[in-house]
């Protein structure tokens, strides 16, 4: 099993976000929006709806935020994504299981297809081998990778919200198998103190609308 990269401490999670152009407090307000799209659900909805309305939500606001740093909408093989102008990276949104733990790796709630399994096993593939993997995940003095496909995981149980930013190493079985890196947004009961949007305007991130002309 691949030892990843976990970086959980505040001062750690926001240097290793330097290079994404974004803040912890900009992805906390991603998983506001989708923990307020889930709760949109009723009774009268289909079964799947607040994993769907997570999806639809979570999808729009990592573009909204990363769209404003400018990056790119990327949609390929119906995977939806944000893709950085320069670098080959991109960034998914994922529900999972259980996301920000350090005893056990995320879970896609819906599991992970041929194409996901597809473009992980390109993208990773291309920076590292299957040996050189478990290396440099060890390596105390190792350099973020700032490639290949991550994925902002977030889970829902009651009150209990996490969230990550996730460079996995493969799929396997139809789901994540390991992680090259984790980087904790949202850890264990953390959430109680971030779900009240702060009393101050001023501490609010808002998303700005990216309008592209057709």
């Amino acid at each position: 099993m691949l030892a990843a990269r976990l970086y959980a401490d505040a001062h750690e999670v926001d240097a290793r976000l330097v290079p994404f152009g974004v803040s912890r407090k900009e992805l906390i307000e991603v998983v506001r929006g989708v923990v307020a799209a889930r709760a949109d659900a009723v009774e009268n909805d289909p079964m799947t709806a607040e994993g769907l309305f997570a999806y639809i939500y979570g999808t729009r606001f990592l573009r909204s935020l990363f769209r404003t740093k400018g990056w790119l909408l990327h949609r390929e093989n119906s995977i939806e994504s944000v893709s950085h102008p320069e670098r080959l990276q991109r960034i998914i949104y994922q529900s999972v299981d259980l996301a920000a733990s350090r005893s056990q790796k995320p879970q896609a709630v819906s599991g992970k297809g041929s194409a996901s399994d597809r473009i992980i096993a390109e993208a990773q593939g291309a920076l590292f081998t299957e040996e050189e993997l478990e290396a440099a995940a060890r390596a105390p003095r190792f350099a973020g990778i700032n490639a290949g496909v991550w994925y902002l995981c977030v889970s829902v149980n009651g009150e209990d919200v996490r969230a990550e930013l996730s460079l996995p190493s493969a799929v396997e079985g139809g789901n994540f198998k390991d992680f090259i890196e984790r980087i904790f947004i949202v850890g264990a009961d953390e959430w109680p103190g971030l779900a009240v949007e702060p009393e101050s305007r001023g501490d609010v991130v808002e998303f700005e609308p990216v309008i592209s002309r057709k």
